[in-house]
């Protein structure tokens, strides 16, 4: 599967560099592939499952942006984590209906988050082009799933690079970041 995986690259890439209209989903989708495998994406092992109880996190209703404001009631990823007490992010969940192409970027040029697993909204270059930030970052491509309502939203599942052998995942090929 590995070497498949490579060979493919160069395919991938070439596909996703002419995605370039908001309807393409097809080719979109038709490129993407795990860049890692992780053996127990559907089940936290036990150690997680023990610091996910140890930590007894809240959560809290927000509306994301680019600035935190009292008077709007906005708040940044960043604000929040540090409203929290939260210094270190091993998993985040993020659903924010469209602000993570403009608000999950600086957050993780501040945070390293070990998995990340969001749910993108928009167009096909949208989502090409938010795939790309996020791999730019050491993030690896581990899952993903088109929603069933619409083509336009897709949940995506992330891996940092320094994480993968703490999760079990093993390393198949990365085409997501090919801006450097």
């Amino acid at each position: 599967m590995k070497n498949f995986s490579i060979r493919q690259i160069p395919l991938r890439r070439r596909t996703l560099e002419q995605v370039n209209k908001d309807q393409q989903f097809a080719q979109l989708y038709g490129a993407l592939a795990p860049e890692v495998f992780c053996p127990e994406k559907d089940e936290q092992t036990e150690a997680t499952r023990k610091v996910y109880s140890e930590i007894r996190g809240v959560s809290k209703k927000a509306l994301i942006s680019m600035t935190t404001s009292q008077k709007n009631q906005t708040s940044t990823i960043e604000d929040l984590a540090k409203d929290a007490g939260v210094t270190k992010v091993e998993i985040l969940k993020i659903d924010i209906e469209g602000a993570e192409k403009t608000c999950l970027i600086p957050f993780l040029e501040k945070f390293t988050v070990c998995q990340i697993y969001l749910e993108v909204h928009g167009g096909a270059q949208e989502h090409v082009k938010l795939l790309q930030e996020i791999a730019h970052l050491n993030y690896r491509l581990f899952s993903y799933e088109v929603n069933g309502f619409g083509m336009t939203a897709c949940e995506y599942s992330f891996i940092h690079e320094t994480c993968i052998e703490k999760y079990g995942g093993r390393r198949i090929a990365y085409f997501l970041d090919y801006l450097n």
